[in-house]
């Protein structure tokens, strides 16, 4: 019996190409991936906001006005044997003006102000702010947050 080994050949080349080209184009950036669907969100500041490189830490707006008061949540953990939320974890009074944002820890027992480079993008539900605390653990000096609810 004769076979034909360079078709073999070629049909194994065309299958593997196939099947990283399928899994390749299966794959998700990361600003889309696991989020919800964009038209269930409210629209606006009001809902929650996960920071994208690490998705641990989430601010939440209560309304969509251009000043008021945020909350950084940054999970919990037991210390002591009590379930407390992770340092950081704080409010911050906020003003909004074109394309900066002013922030002050409420919980801070140092009342100081400061400025930040900050982008609202609605219709691609993208807050970039920049790394207004330093417990956010990434060394970008730009976060960007995506509305999940």
């Amino acid at each position: 019996m004769k076979t034909n080994k360079p078709f073999s050949k070629s049909l194994l080349l065309i299958l593997t190409l196939m099947t990283g080209l399928i899994l390749v184009s299966c794959q998700k950036d990361n600003y889309t991936a696991n989020f919800p669907d964009p038209d269930t969100l409210p629209n606006g500041f009001i809902g929650t906001w996960v920071e994208v490189n690490t998705l641990k830490d989430t601010i939440s707006f209560t309304t969509n006005n251009e000043s008021g008061i945020f909350f950084l949540q940054r999970g919990f953990e037991i210390r002591n044997g009590y379930r407390l939320p992770v340092i950081g974890s704080t409010g911050y009074e906020y003003r909004i003006s074109s394309d900066s944002i002013t922030l002050s820890d409420i919980l801070s027992n140092q009342y100081s102000i400061k400025g930040y480079p900050f982008h609202f993008d609605e219709s691609n539900l993208v807050i970039t702010v920049g790394k207004f605390s330093k417990y956010i653990d990434t060394k970008n000096s730009t976060l960007i947050f995506r509305k999940i609810k």
